[in-house]
């Protein structure tokens, strides 16, 4: 949702666009580092099995390129984001057309990524509705 957020830069307006799209890097960061047992053994797992879980290994590695690409060219173009904190970088349109067709791949790539782990999605929202302050897990 926050990245359909960023990406209708004619809602958001440019300022907002690039501090979401900066947040959406640290929010990244944060998925892959919570996540990182995962990849290692599903990454293992690989060469044993086929099917769903090469898929969805394979969407998770393009959703990850993709992704990845999309906010370092959105910083790399900058307007307001960077300038703002006193960086000042030439504009280049290779990385504009790099940040065009990455956000609108991973456009694509968010909804399928979400579709293939929704069971789990699912799992935590419930166990996190049922949470309250004070009860253990």
């Amino acid at each position: 949702m926050a990245y359909t957020l960023a990406y209708s830069l004619g809602f958001t307006g440019i300022a907002t666009h690039e501090w979401l799209g900066i947040g959406l890097g640290v929010v990244l960061l944060v998925h892959l580092t919570l996540h990182w047992d995962w990849v290692i053994r599903t990454t293992r797992k690989l060469l044993r099995r086929g099917g769903r879980e090469r898929f969805v290994w394979l969407v998770n590695l393009l959703l990850l390129v993709s992704m990845t690409l999309c906010i370092a060219s959105g910083i790399l173009i900058s307007e307001v984001a960077l300038p703002e904190l006193g960086i000042t970088l030439r504009a280049s349109s290779f990385w504009r057309q790099m940040h065009d067709t990455t956000a609108t791949l991973t456009l694509i790539l968010v909804p399928i990524h979400a579709a293939l782990d929704w069971r789990w999605i699912v799992g935590v929202a419930r166990r996190f509705a049922a949470w309250r302050p004070g009860r253990s897990r």
